[in-house]
């Protein structure tokens, strides 16, 4: 449980979870494990900031960190969600396996905001609007496995056959309209708000049925994975305000294909590629069904794990993504992007020094350009709010001994590479560094932690975009300190 006011005026973050699980096994081939959550969250959005006066000078100076833009007592992000899912699996003999998942899913929300749409002339009065989004979703997930395992000469092969089914429910009412301005020097909150009509009510039902196949072959020291996947997706739109319905029915056939070296000495090059198919729900803001996101990776790359408890990666990766969504800063719709292609190289590595220290590093380089869109300002551009750098890196000491056994401390920094706000790639946000530290105690099955992020209460601007013509920012979280029990049994 957690009650939370933060950083920003009249902006709480409150939030209930519990997360309970059972293991029943009735004998040594048979299993069930359950699976449940309820979360409920009790916040309001912080809300962006205009640039000149965060990122940008202002004639009229900072504009202050804690200003909340929106409008109190009327704000707020109200979602509470529930989940059950069963894990089954029995073992028929040594060689064939039987696995059923199901997973129930809901959420509802209550969504109200009263936003930053501009900034006039004044350089210091807002023009806002007010959007308010109301939501049920439930989804029933239902995966049949058949795992076999067999050799054929000296290969050694896992068959895994399956059939998932997917049917989700999604019921929609949002509005959108204008606002009362506001001083956001000096701000005076309490101005009547009109609440708008709802621009689209629409209630959409979409399932998908998959059938797939894979096998991985072990030879001496090879691994090899073929995998093929067939989907079917059904997509219903009932409009209830234009009193129309729209369907769309789509079908790929997709597939996998890996292989990987080990070496004795640890080394494990590997090449991959993998195809994707994902059903967009719902429809844009002129109510049309939304294509399928479809996907294509190529990878290669070296694992490397010279002892138990070290590991080192080396990937490189080619990625285009086609029909993507993303959502609109002005109308929060959402809208779909022709195509992007991602190229980069990922480093990572996991190892304890010693008993007592560890080190955990990571290094991404992204070079991401729009490569198809209906935008033309967008083409051969880097993607909004997209970093071509990020990295990170943690060190964490732990004493072992009679004295002061299993206390111990971290440090690490994370590095946020500079983005761009706007589609044309004019505006940039600079690059930031963040400190975070720990402290904690392990003692028997228990342990005590104090967490630090943002340690140097660092202000920066992690990402910002464009509303009504005007740049706005979101600031990053300030210093954060938090304590924590945890328990295994």
């Amino acid at each position: 449980m957690r009650n939370s006011d933060t950083q920003v005026d009249f902006v709480h973050d409150d939030r209930i979870y519990i997360a309970p699980a059972i293991t029943w096994k009735p004998n040594s081939d048979t299993s069930l494990t359950l699976l449940t959550h309820y979360q409920k969250d009790d916040t309001i959005s912080s809300q962006a900031l205009p640039a000149a006066g965060t990122l940008l000078p202002n004639p009229n100076g900072p504009i202050p960190r804690n200003r909340f833009s929106g409008e109190p007592g009327v704000d707020k992000y109200e979602r509470e969600e529930f989940s059950v899912t069963s894990l089954l699996e029995h073992k028929l003999n040594d060689s064939v396996t039987l696995r059923q998942n199901t997973r129930y899913y809901q959420t509802d929300l209550n969504d109200v905001v009263v936003f930053s749409n501009s900034l006039q002339a004044d350089q210091r009065t807002v023009d806002r609007a007010y959007f308010s989004s109301f939501g049920n979703l439930a989804s029933l997930t239902l995966d049949n496995q058949l795992e076999y395992r067999f050799s054929l000469g000296a290969a050694k092969h896992t068959l895994l056959s399956g059939i998932d089914f997917q049917n989700v429910e999604l019921d929609s009412i949002q509005a959108f309209g204008a606002a009362p301005s506001l001083d956001i020097y000096n701000p005076v909150y309490g101005s009547p708000v009109n609440i708008p009509a709802p621009f689209r009510n629409d209630s959409t039902e979409q399932q998908q049925l998959g059938f797939y196949l894979q096998d991985e072959i072990r030879y001496e020291q090879w691994i090899a994975t073929l995998a093929g996947r067939y989907d079917e997706a059904k997509n219903k739109v009932n409009d209830l305000l234009m009193n129309r319905q729209s369907r769309q029915d789509d079908s790929a056939t997709t597939g996998r294909a890996s292989l990987m070296y080990q070496f004795v000495n640890g080394v494990s090059p590997y090449l991959s590629y993998t195809e994707s198919f994902l059903p967009a729900l719902g429809t844009d803001a002129n109510g049309r069904n939304f294509d399928p996101e479809t996907g294509q990776q190529f990878e290669v790359g070296v694992k490397f794990q010279p002892n138990a408890g070290s590991q080192f990666n080396v990937a490189l990766f080619d990625l285009t993504r086609e029909n993507f969504l993303t959502t609109n800063p002005n109308t929060f719709a959402q809208e779909q992007t022709g195509e992007a292609r991602s190229k980069g190289i990922e480093l990572e590595a996991l190892t304890a020094i010693t008993d007592q220290l560890n080190l955990i590093a990571s290094y991404t380089y992204t070079d991401v350009e729009i490569t198809r869109s209906t935008d033309p300002a967008e083409l051969n551009r880097r993607p909004v709010q997209t970093p071509e750098h990020l990295a990170s890196l943690w060190a964490d000491y732990t004493l072992r001994g009679d004295v002061l056994n299993g206390v111990g401390i971290g440090l690490g920094a994370r590095y946020l590479g500079s983005t761009f706000a706007d589609a044309s790639n004019t505006l940039k946000v600079p690059n930031a560094t963040v400190f975070d530290a720990s402290i904690h105690y392990d003692w028997k099955q228990a342990r005590f932690s104090l967490n630090i992020q943002n340690l140097f209460d660092r202000e920066y601007e992690p990402s910002a975009y464009i509303r009504g013509g005007t740049p706005f920012t979101v600031a990053a979280q300030e210093r954060t300190v938090q304590a924590q029990v945890s328990y295994r049994w």
